[in-house]
């Protein structure tokens, strides 16, 4: 790290970071945004300005860092984006906590990370993390920001570590992985830079820029593991070019959807200012003398992967973004994208297979006179790069014994395949391929009970393709033997026993009373209804709200986002969740109500800005039309009627108005 600084700038920096004074006055501050929610989607945002946080001096802002939490144990708290950077001040430097709660839309500052342990300033390179397990003592959904604390005077690097468990607002120091020399590049000894951290085989492994091995490299990439985030095992060499001038430098790690680990570094004073990458099995053995393989022109990369398999990169050299859908082999493609390249832009994938991009500027050397700005970007990656999935058409959600039902399994792309389809339990569920090559599920005809078994489709020749649904089997309702275990002929109707295999037995106890069979139950039909969102809100993936699959930010009454909710769930805490087109969004009153009154209020006033309508006759036709009513005009109300899903309301002079609650609000 600052190779490219250093040769910009041999001037010695002076004191630099973030400037606390009147931190605690922009806490709730928002940023600025070009709009909030969803429709900032591939928008710059401005996350933070050297206005907003006083005693911010030029350059501002470098080394921009974001993250998105989905392990939090309340599921109010999934989703949230979250950004930090270097900070450039004329006080003691720290790291200052952005949170996004609409999407990216916009941004306040929740927190600092103050250095509280040495006492010098956490200065430069800050990366965020969230636990995706338990480690050691610290929860699963633990947010951890490592960093470099560095004193005014340069005069010594220490990668640092600090655990959040209240969501950013408050942060302690949590251990030192590795000690360095004085902060400026080719000093003895050596200093050490820029750490990324990453949970691999249940184990903290932290990844940083090594000077203090002077004697054999310039600078090497290595990393050092710990078991609980305390205690840190021996360092362990990851890249270093048999060029002891060569610089690698600022390491990036993902996992790819084959299980490897994809490595991605710049490569300095060794020919071209590039982007080398290389893959391990495990992320923790690299074959440190292996050089790897260019990627791009530029340094300072980012490497991350998104949900589907997509394999995203970027680099300092150019704006662009470079997109792999074979785990790394294979070509590279260009994509060009609307925000400018930047020092060390990172990349953090979403659960929705968007990029959230946090951009500290364009590199400047310390003593620049020119401004940064800390910007933000949620990027929705065309259709056409991202790496094909498995799908499923017909599948059956659900299948009575001794049923069939036919499915069919695809890429994406419609690209050639063979599938393995297995399930979770071929003792009542079988599948066999058809002639026309569908699939058929059968379930046992002796099934008793209700349950929901998995079928996963997997790519025959690459596993990392791979998809799977869920089906609810049914079958005759289980047997239920009086006390006695025992058949009573003294009891009229059917009494069942249970016999030596799965199935019931029906015994008539006379031939005077009708004999009746035991079914299952009849399926209710969901009657589907509308609501719209009260507040901000999000679109999860599953019950438990662990992964967003969008967000939608506030927005007034009449243009609020409405929902078609289809079904109804409960988490595992038994919170009721609405089952929509998109996923599950809350059935909290608080954020979501009906989307049409269901009972009568004495008047109303229309809320829309074009009006609304009377009509003559329950059906609103055209042809249908009374009086336009414009917006403020008061209504009596004589009756609330039903149409189908729709609600309407019957007015005193025996016309028809909507009940749509974005049209007109309830008047006392």
């Amino acid at each position: 790290m600052y190779s490219l600084v250093k040769k910009l700038t041999k001037v010695i920096i002076g004191t630099v970071g973030l400037g606390v004074i009147g931190l605690s006055g922009v806490v709730s501050q928002p940023a600025y945004a070009t709009d909030g929610g969803a429709s900032s989607d591939n928008s710059v945002i401005t996350v933070a300005t050297k206005d907003q946080l006083p005693g911010t001096k030029s350059p501002d802002f470098l080394y921009g860092r974001g993250m998105v939490t989905e392990h939090q144990s309340d599921p109010a708290y999934n989703g949230r984006l979250y950004a930090t950077s270097e900070h450039y001040v004329t006080g003691t430097p720290s790291f200052v906590i952005s949170e996004s709660t609409d999407h990216g839309g916009t941004w306040k500052v929740v927190g600092e990370v103050k250095d509280l342990n040495k006492g010098v300033g956490n200065r430069y390179q800050p990366f965020l993390y969230e636990l995706p397990e338990k480690v050691g003592n610290m929860d699963e959904g633990t947010l951890i920001c490592a960093g470099n604390a560095i004193p005014g005077d340069l005069s010594s690097s220490s990668i640092v570590l600090y655990k959040s468990t209240d969501h950013g607002r408050s942060w302690s120091y949590l251990s030192t992985v590795a000690n360095g020399g004085k902060a400026v590049m080719g000093s003895t000894p050596g200093p050490i830079w820029e750490p990324f951290v990453k949970v691999i085989d249940h184990k903290l492994v932290c990844y940083y820029s090594d000077e203090r091995d002077q004697t054999h490299y310039a600078q090497k990439l290595v990393h050092q593991v710990s078991n609980d985030g305390v205690n840190w095992g021996s360092v362990v060499d990851d890249v270093d070019f048999n060029n002891s001038a060569a610089r690698p430098g600022m390491v990036t790690v993902a996992q790819m959807p084959n299980g490897k680990y994809i490595m991605t570094y710049e490569v300095v004073n060794s020919g071209e200012w590039r982007t080398n990458f290389k893959i391990s099995d495990d992320g923790l053995n690299w074959d440190s003398s292996s050089e790897g393989t260019r990627l791009a022109y530029g340094g300072s990369p980012y490497i991350t992967v998104l949900p589907d398999g997509t394999l995203v990169a970027n680099t300092a050299g150019q704006g662009d973004l470079f997109v792999n859908k074979n785990n790394g082999t294979g070509t590279w493609e260009d994509v060009k994208m609307p925000m400018d390249d930047a020092y060390s832009r990172s990349l953090t994938a979403l659960p929705n297979n968007q990029v959230l991009l946090v951009s500290g500027g364009r590199l400047k050397a310390p003593d620049s006179t020119e401004d940064n700005i800390l910007t933000s970007m949620v990027y929705d990656l065309p259709a056409q790069y991202h790496r094909a999935t498995v799908q499923f058409a017909n599948q059956p959600t659900s299948l009575a014994a001794g049923k069939t039902a036919n499915f069919t399994v695809k890429l994406s792309d419609s690209s050639a395949a063979d599938f393995d389809i297995t399930t979770d339990d071929a003792q009542d569920v079988a599948v066999e391929k058809q002639a026309d090559g569908s699939y058929q599920l059968k379930v046992n005809s002796n099934f008793v009970g209700q349950k929901d078994v998995t079928v996963t489709a997997t790519k025959k020749d690459d596993a990392s393709f791979s998809a799977n649904f869920k089906v609810s089997i049914t079958g005759q309702a289980a047997p239920t033997p009086d006390n006695n275990n025992s058949t009573n002929t003294g009891t009229t109707g059917t009494i069942t026993t249970p016999s030596s295999s799965s199935q019931a037995t029906t015994i008539k106890p006379s031939t005077t009373q009708p004999t009746t069979t035991s079914q299952p139950a009849a399926t209710k039909k969901f009657k589907q209804f509308k609501v719209y969102a009260k507040t901000g809100i999000r679109v999860y993936k599953g019950v438990d709200f662990k992964h967003v699959v969008k967000s939608y930010a506030k927005h007034s009454r009449t243009n609020a986002k409405t929902f078609i909710v289809t079904g109804k769930a409960y988490s595992k805490n038994g919170a009721l969740r609405y089952k929509t087109a998109a996923g599950y969004i809350t059935a909290n009153s608080k954020y979501v109500a009906n989307l049409y009154y269901q009972t009568a209020p004495k008047k109303v006033t229309v809320l829309a800005k074009a009006g609304t309508y009377e009509y003559t006759k329950p059906t609103f036709s055209k042809a249908n039309r009374s009086t336009h009513l414009k917006k403020g005009t008061i209504v009596k109300v004589k009756k609330h009627v039903k149409q189908g899903s729709l609600s309407k309301f019957v007015l005193t002079n025996g016309h028809y108005l909507t009940a749509n609650k974005k049209l007109i609000i309830a008047q006392p």
